[in-house]
């Protein structure tokens, strides 16, 4: 039997709440493994021992109520909860295919496992992303601070770019992003010519 389900079939089934693993509900996963959810937590059941707690975890009324509003079915998303509560992160759904009888658990396994894998891969390049743009807009924070401080005690520009360790090139960015917010209105004494009628050339 062929799954219905490729990778970005189980991706849409797979959920995400503040502090908890991404996961999915146990009716939705049945219907990924091809079997019914009273089979699927019959199997759960007999090897709970294979579904510790971070394979497998029961949502809580607040969790429940979170997954309707953040779900445009929620409607559907209701009713799969409901009753059954209890849901599987990405260990407790490939797990999922050791305790299945099913011809198709070992193929859906791996359509599973790569779902799972490409979300998390997602998430941890959103977090680098978040955290480089976090880091580059501290360091823009610092050298526009050093460019104002600098400028008003009428630092030269060597001072300024010294005190930050900056280069030329990019103390003269700092110098006419300042200029262009209007932190400042005028440039350092011994800002080099070249970078002078750069700045000024280009507004």
């Amino acid at each position: 039997m062929t799954t219905l389900f490729d990778i970005a079939g189980v991706q849409a089934r797979i959920f995400n709440l503040p502090n908890r693993p991404p996961f999915m509900i146990a009716v939705d996963l049945a219907e990924v493994y091809g079997t019914v959810t009273k089979a699927l937590n019959q199997a759960v059941s007999r090897n709970a021992v294979r579904f510790p707690e971070d394979f497998m975890f029961t949502l809580t009324e607040d969790e429940i109520d979170a997954l309707r509003s953040q779900s445009v079915t929620a409607k559907a998303i209701s009713m799969k909860v409901r009753y059954e509560p209890k849901v599987f992160t990405h260990a407790g759904a490939y797990a999922i295919s050791a305790v299945l009888k099913t011809d198709t658990a070992a193929q859906v396994s791996v359509v599973v496992h790569r779902a799972f894998a490409a979300m998390e891969q997602q998430v941890i390049a959103d977090m680098q992303f978040t955290l480089r743009k976090v880091h580059i807009e501290a360091s823009q924070r610092r050298i526009r601070y050093l460019v104002i401080q600098g400028t008003q005690a009428n630092m030269p520009f060597d001072q300024i770019r010294l005190l930050g360790s900056y280069s030329g090139p990019k103390l003269a960015q700092a110098l006419r992003e300042c200029l262009h917010l209007g932190l400042i209105d005028q440039l350092p004494p011994g800002t080099p010519d070249a970078i002078q009628a750069d700045l000024f050339a280009n507004g």
